[in-house]
């Protein structure tokens, strides 16, 4: 089937590459014109797409963070604003900040970082994920850089297929001394979140016992 990969540029890619069937109006345009600020105001964002070109349709994409320099040379904790103010907020932002706390302490360098990706049901196994992860490994090829994500139990062996390697299992589970309702609710609602940080090394090849981690200079995964 011929697919082509290709940098989502205007606001009408982004609606339209956002939107799926059952999703609500509101919801739908809130989240297109939050992705769109995040975008604009992140020069290492870059969006892309999949699509089926014989009829047209998007069916993959994929958000890559394209960091030239050390991203966490100035601390920034993201704040879940689109909650409203109390509990549910208050967890979101704590499991965002274990989200984002491994890299920020061992990729502390230039990288490129699959930041989020998803493919439609209907096109899965057919060959629109490889053609993103293709892009993105040769895009840090160009660059010299190492690689870094943050994968759902489903994705681990297909990303291992591209030489990262597990650098640690990362609980989702943010703790209050005393949660509200809504904290409590969430967390209900959530369940067991876990992802586990994935890393590929600049060369491509990770050789166990011989590739030295960046982060510890070592050969070994103790953090």
């Amino acid at each position: 089937m011929p697919f082509k990969v290709s940098e989502v540029k205007t606001d009408f890619e982004f609606t339209e590459l956002i939107a799926w069937p059952n999703a609500r109006q509101e919801s739908l345009e809130e989240c297109t014109q939050r992705q769109l600020e995040w975008h604009r105001s992140d020069p290492s964002s870059y969006w892309q797409k999949v699509t089926d070109t014989a009829t047209g349709e998007i069916v993959a994409g994929a958000l890559w963070k394209l960091y030239s320099e050390n991203p966490f040379e100035k601390e920034d904790h993201e704040e879940a604003y689109w909650y409203p103010e109390g509990g549910q907020r208050e967890y979101v932002n704590g499991a965002l900040e274990i989200f984002g706390r491994p890299r920020a302490t061992m990729g502390r360098r230039p990288h490129v970082y699959l930041n989020i990706i998803f493919t439609r049901s209907d096109y899965r196994r057919q060959g629109a994920g490889d053609l993103i992860m293709n892009w993105g490994i040769t895009k840090a090829q160009e660059m010299g850089v190492e690689m870094w994500l943050d994968a759902t139990p489903y994705g681990v062996p297909l990303y291992k297929k591209y030489g990262f390697v597990t650098v640690i299992e990362n609980p989702l589970n943010p703790k209050k001394d005393d949660p509200d309702d809504e904290w409590k609710q969430l967390d209900q609602e959530l369940g067991p979140l876990s992802m586990t940080v994935m890393w590929r090394p600049a060369s491509g090849l990770y050789e166990e016992g011989k590739t030295v981690f960046p982060w510890n200079g070592s050969t070994g995964l103790s953090r």
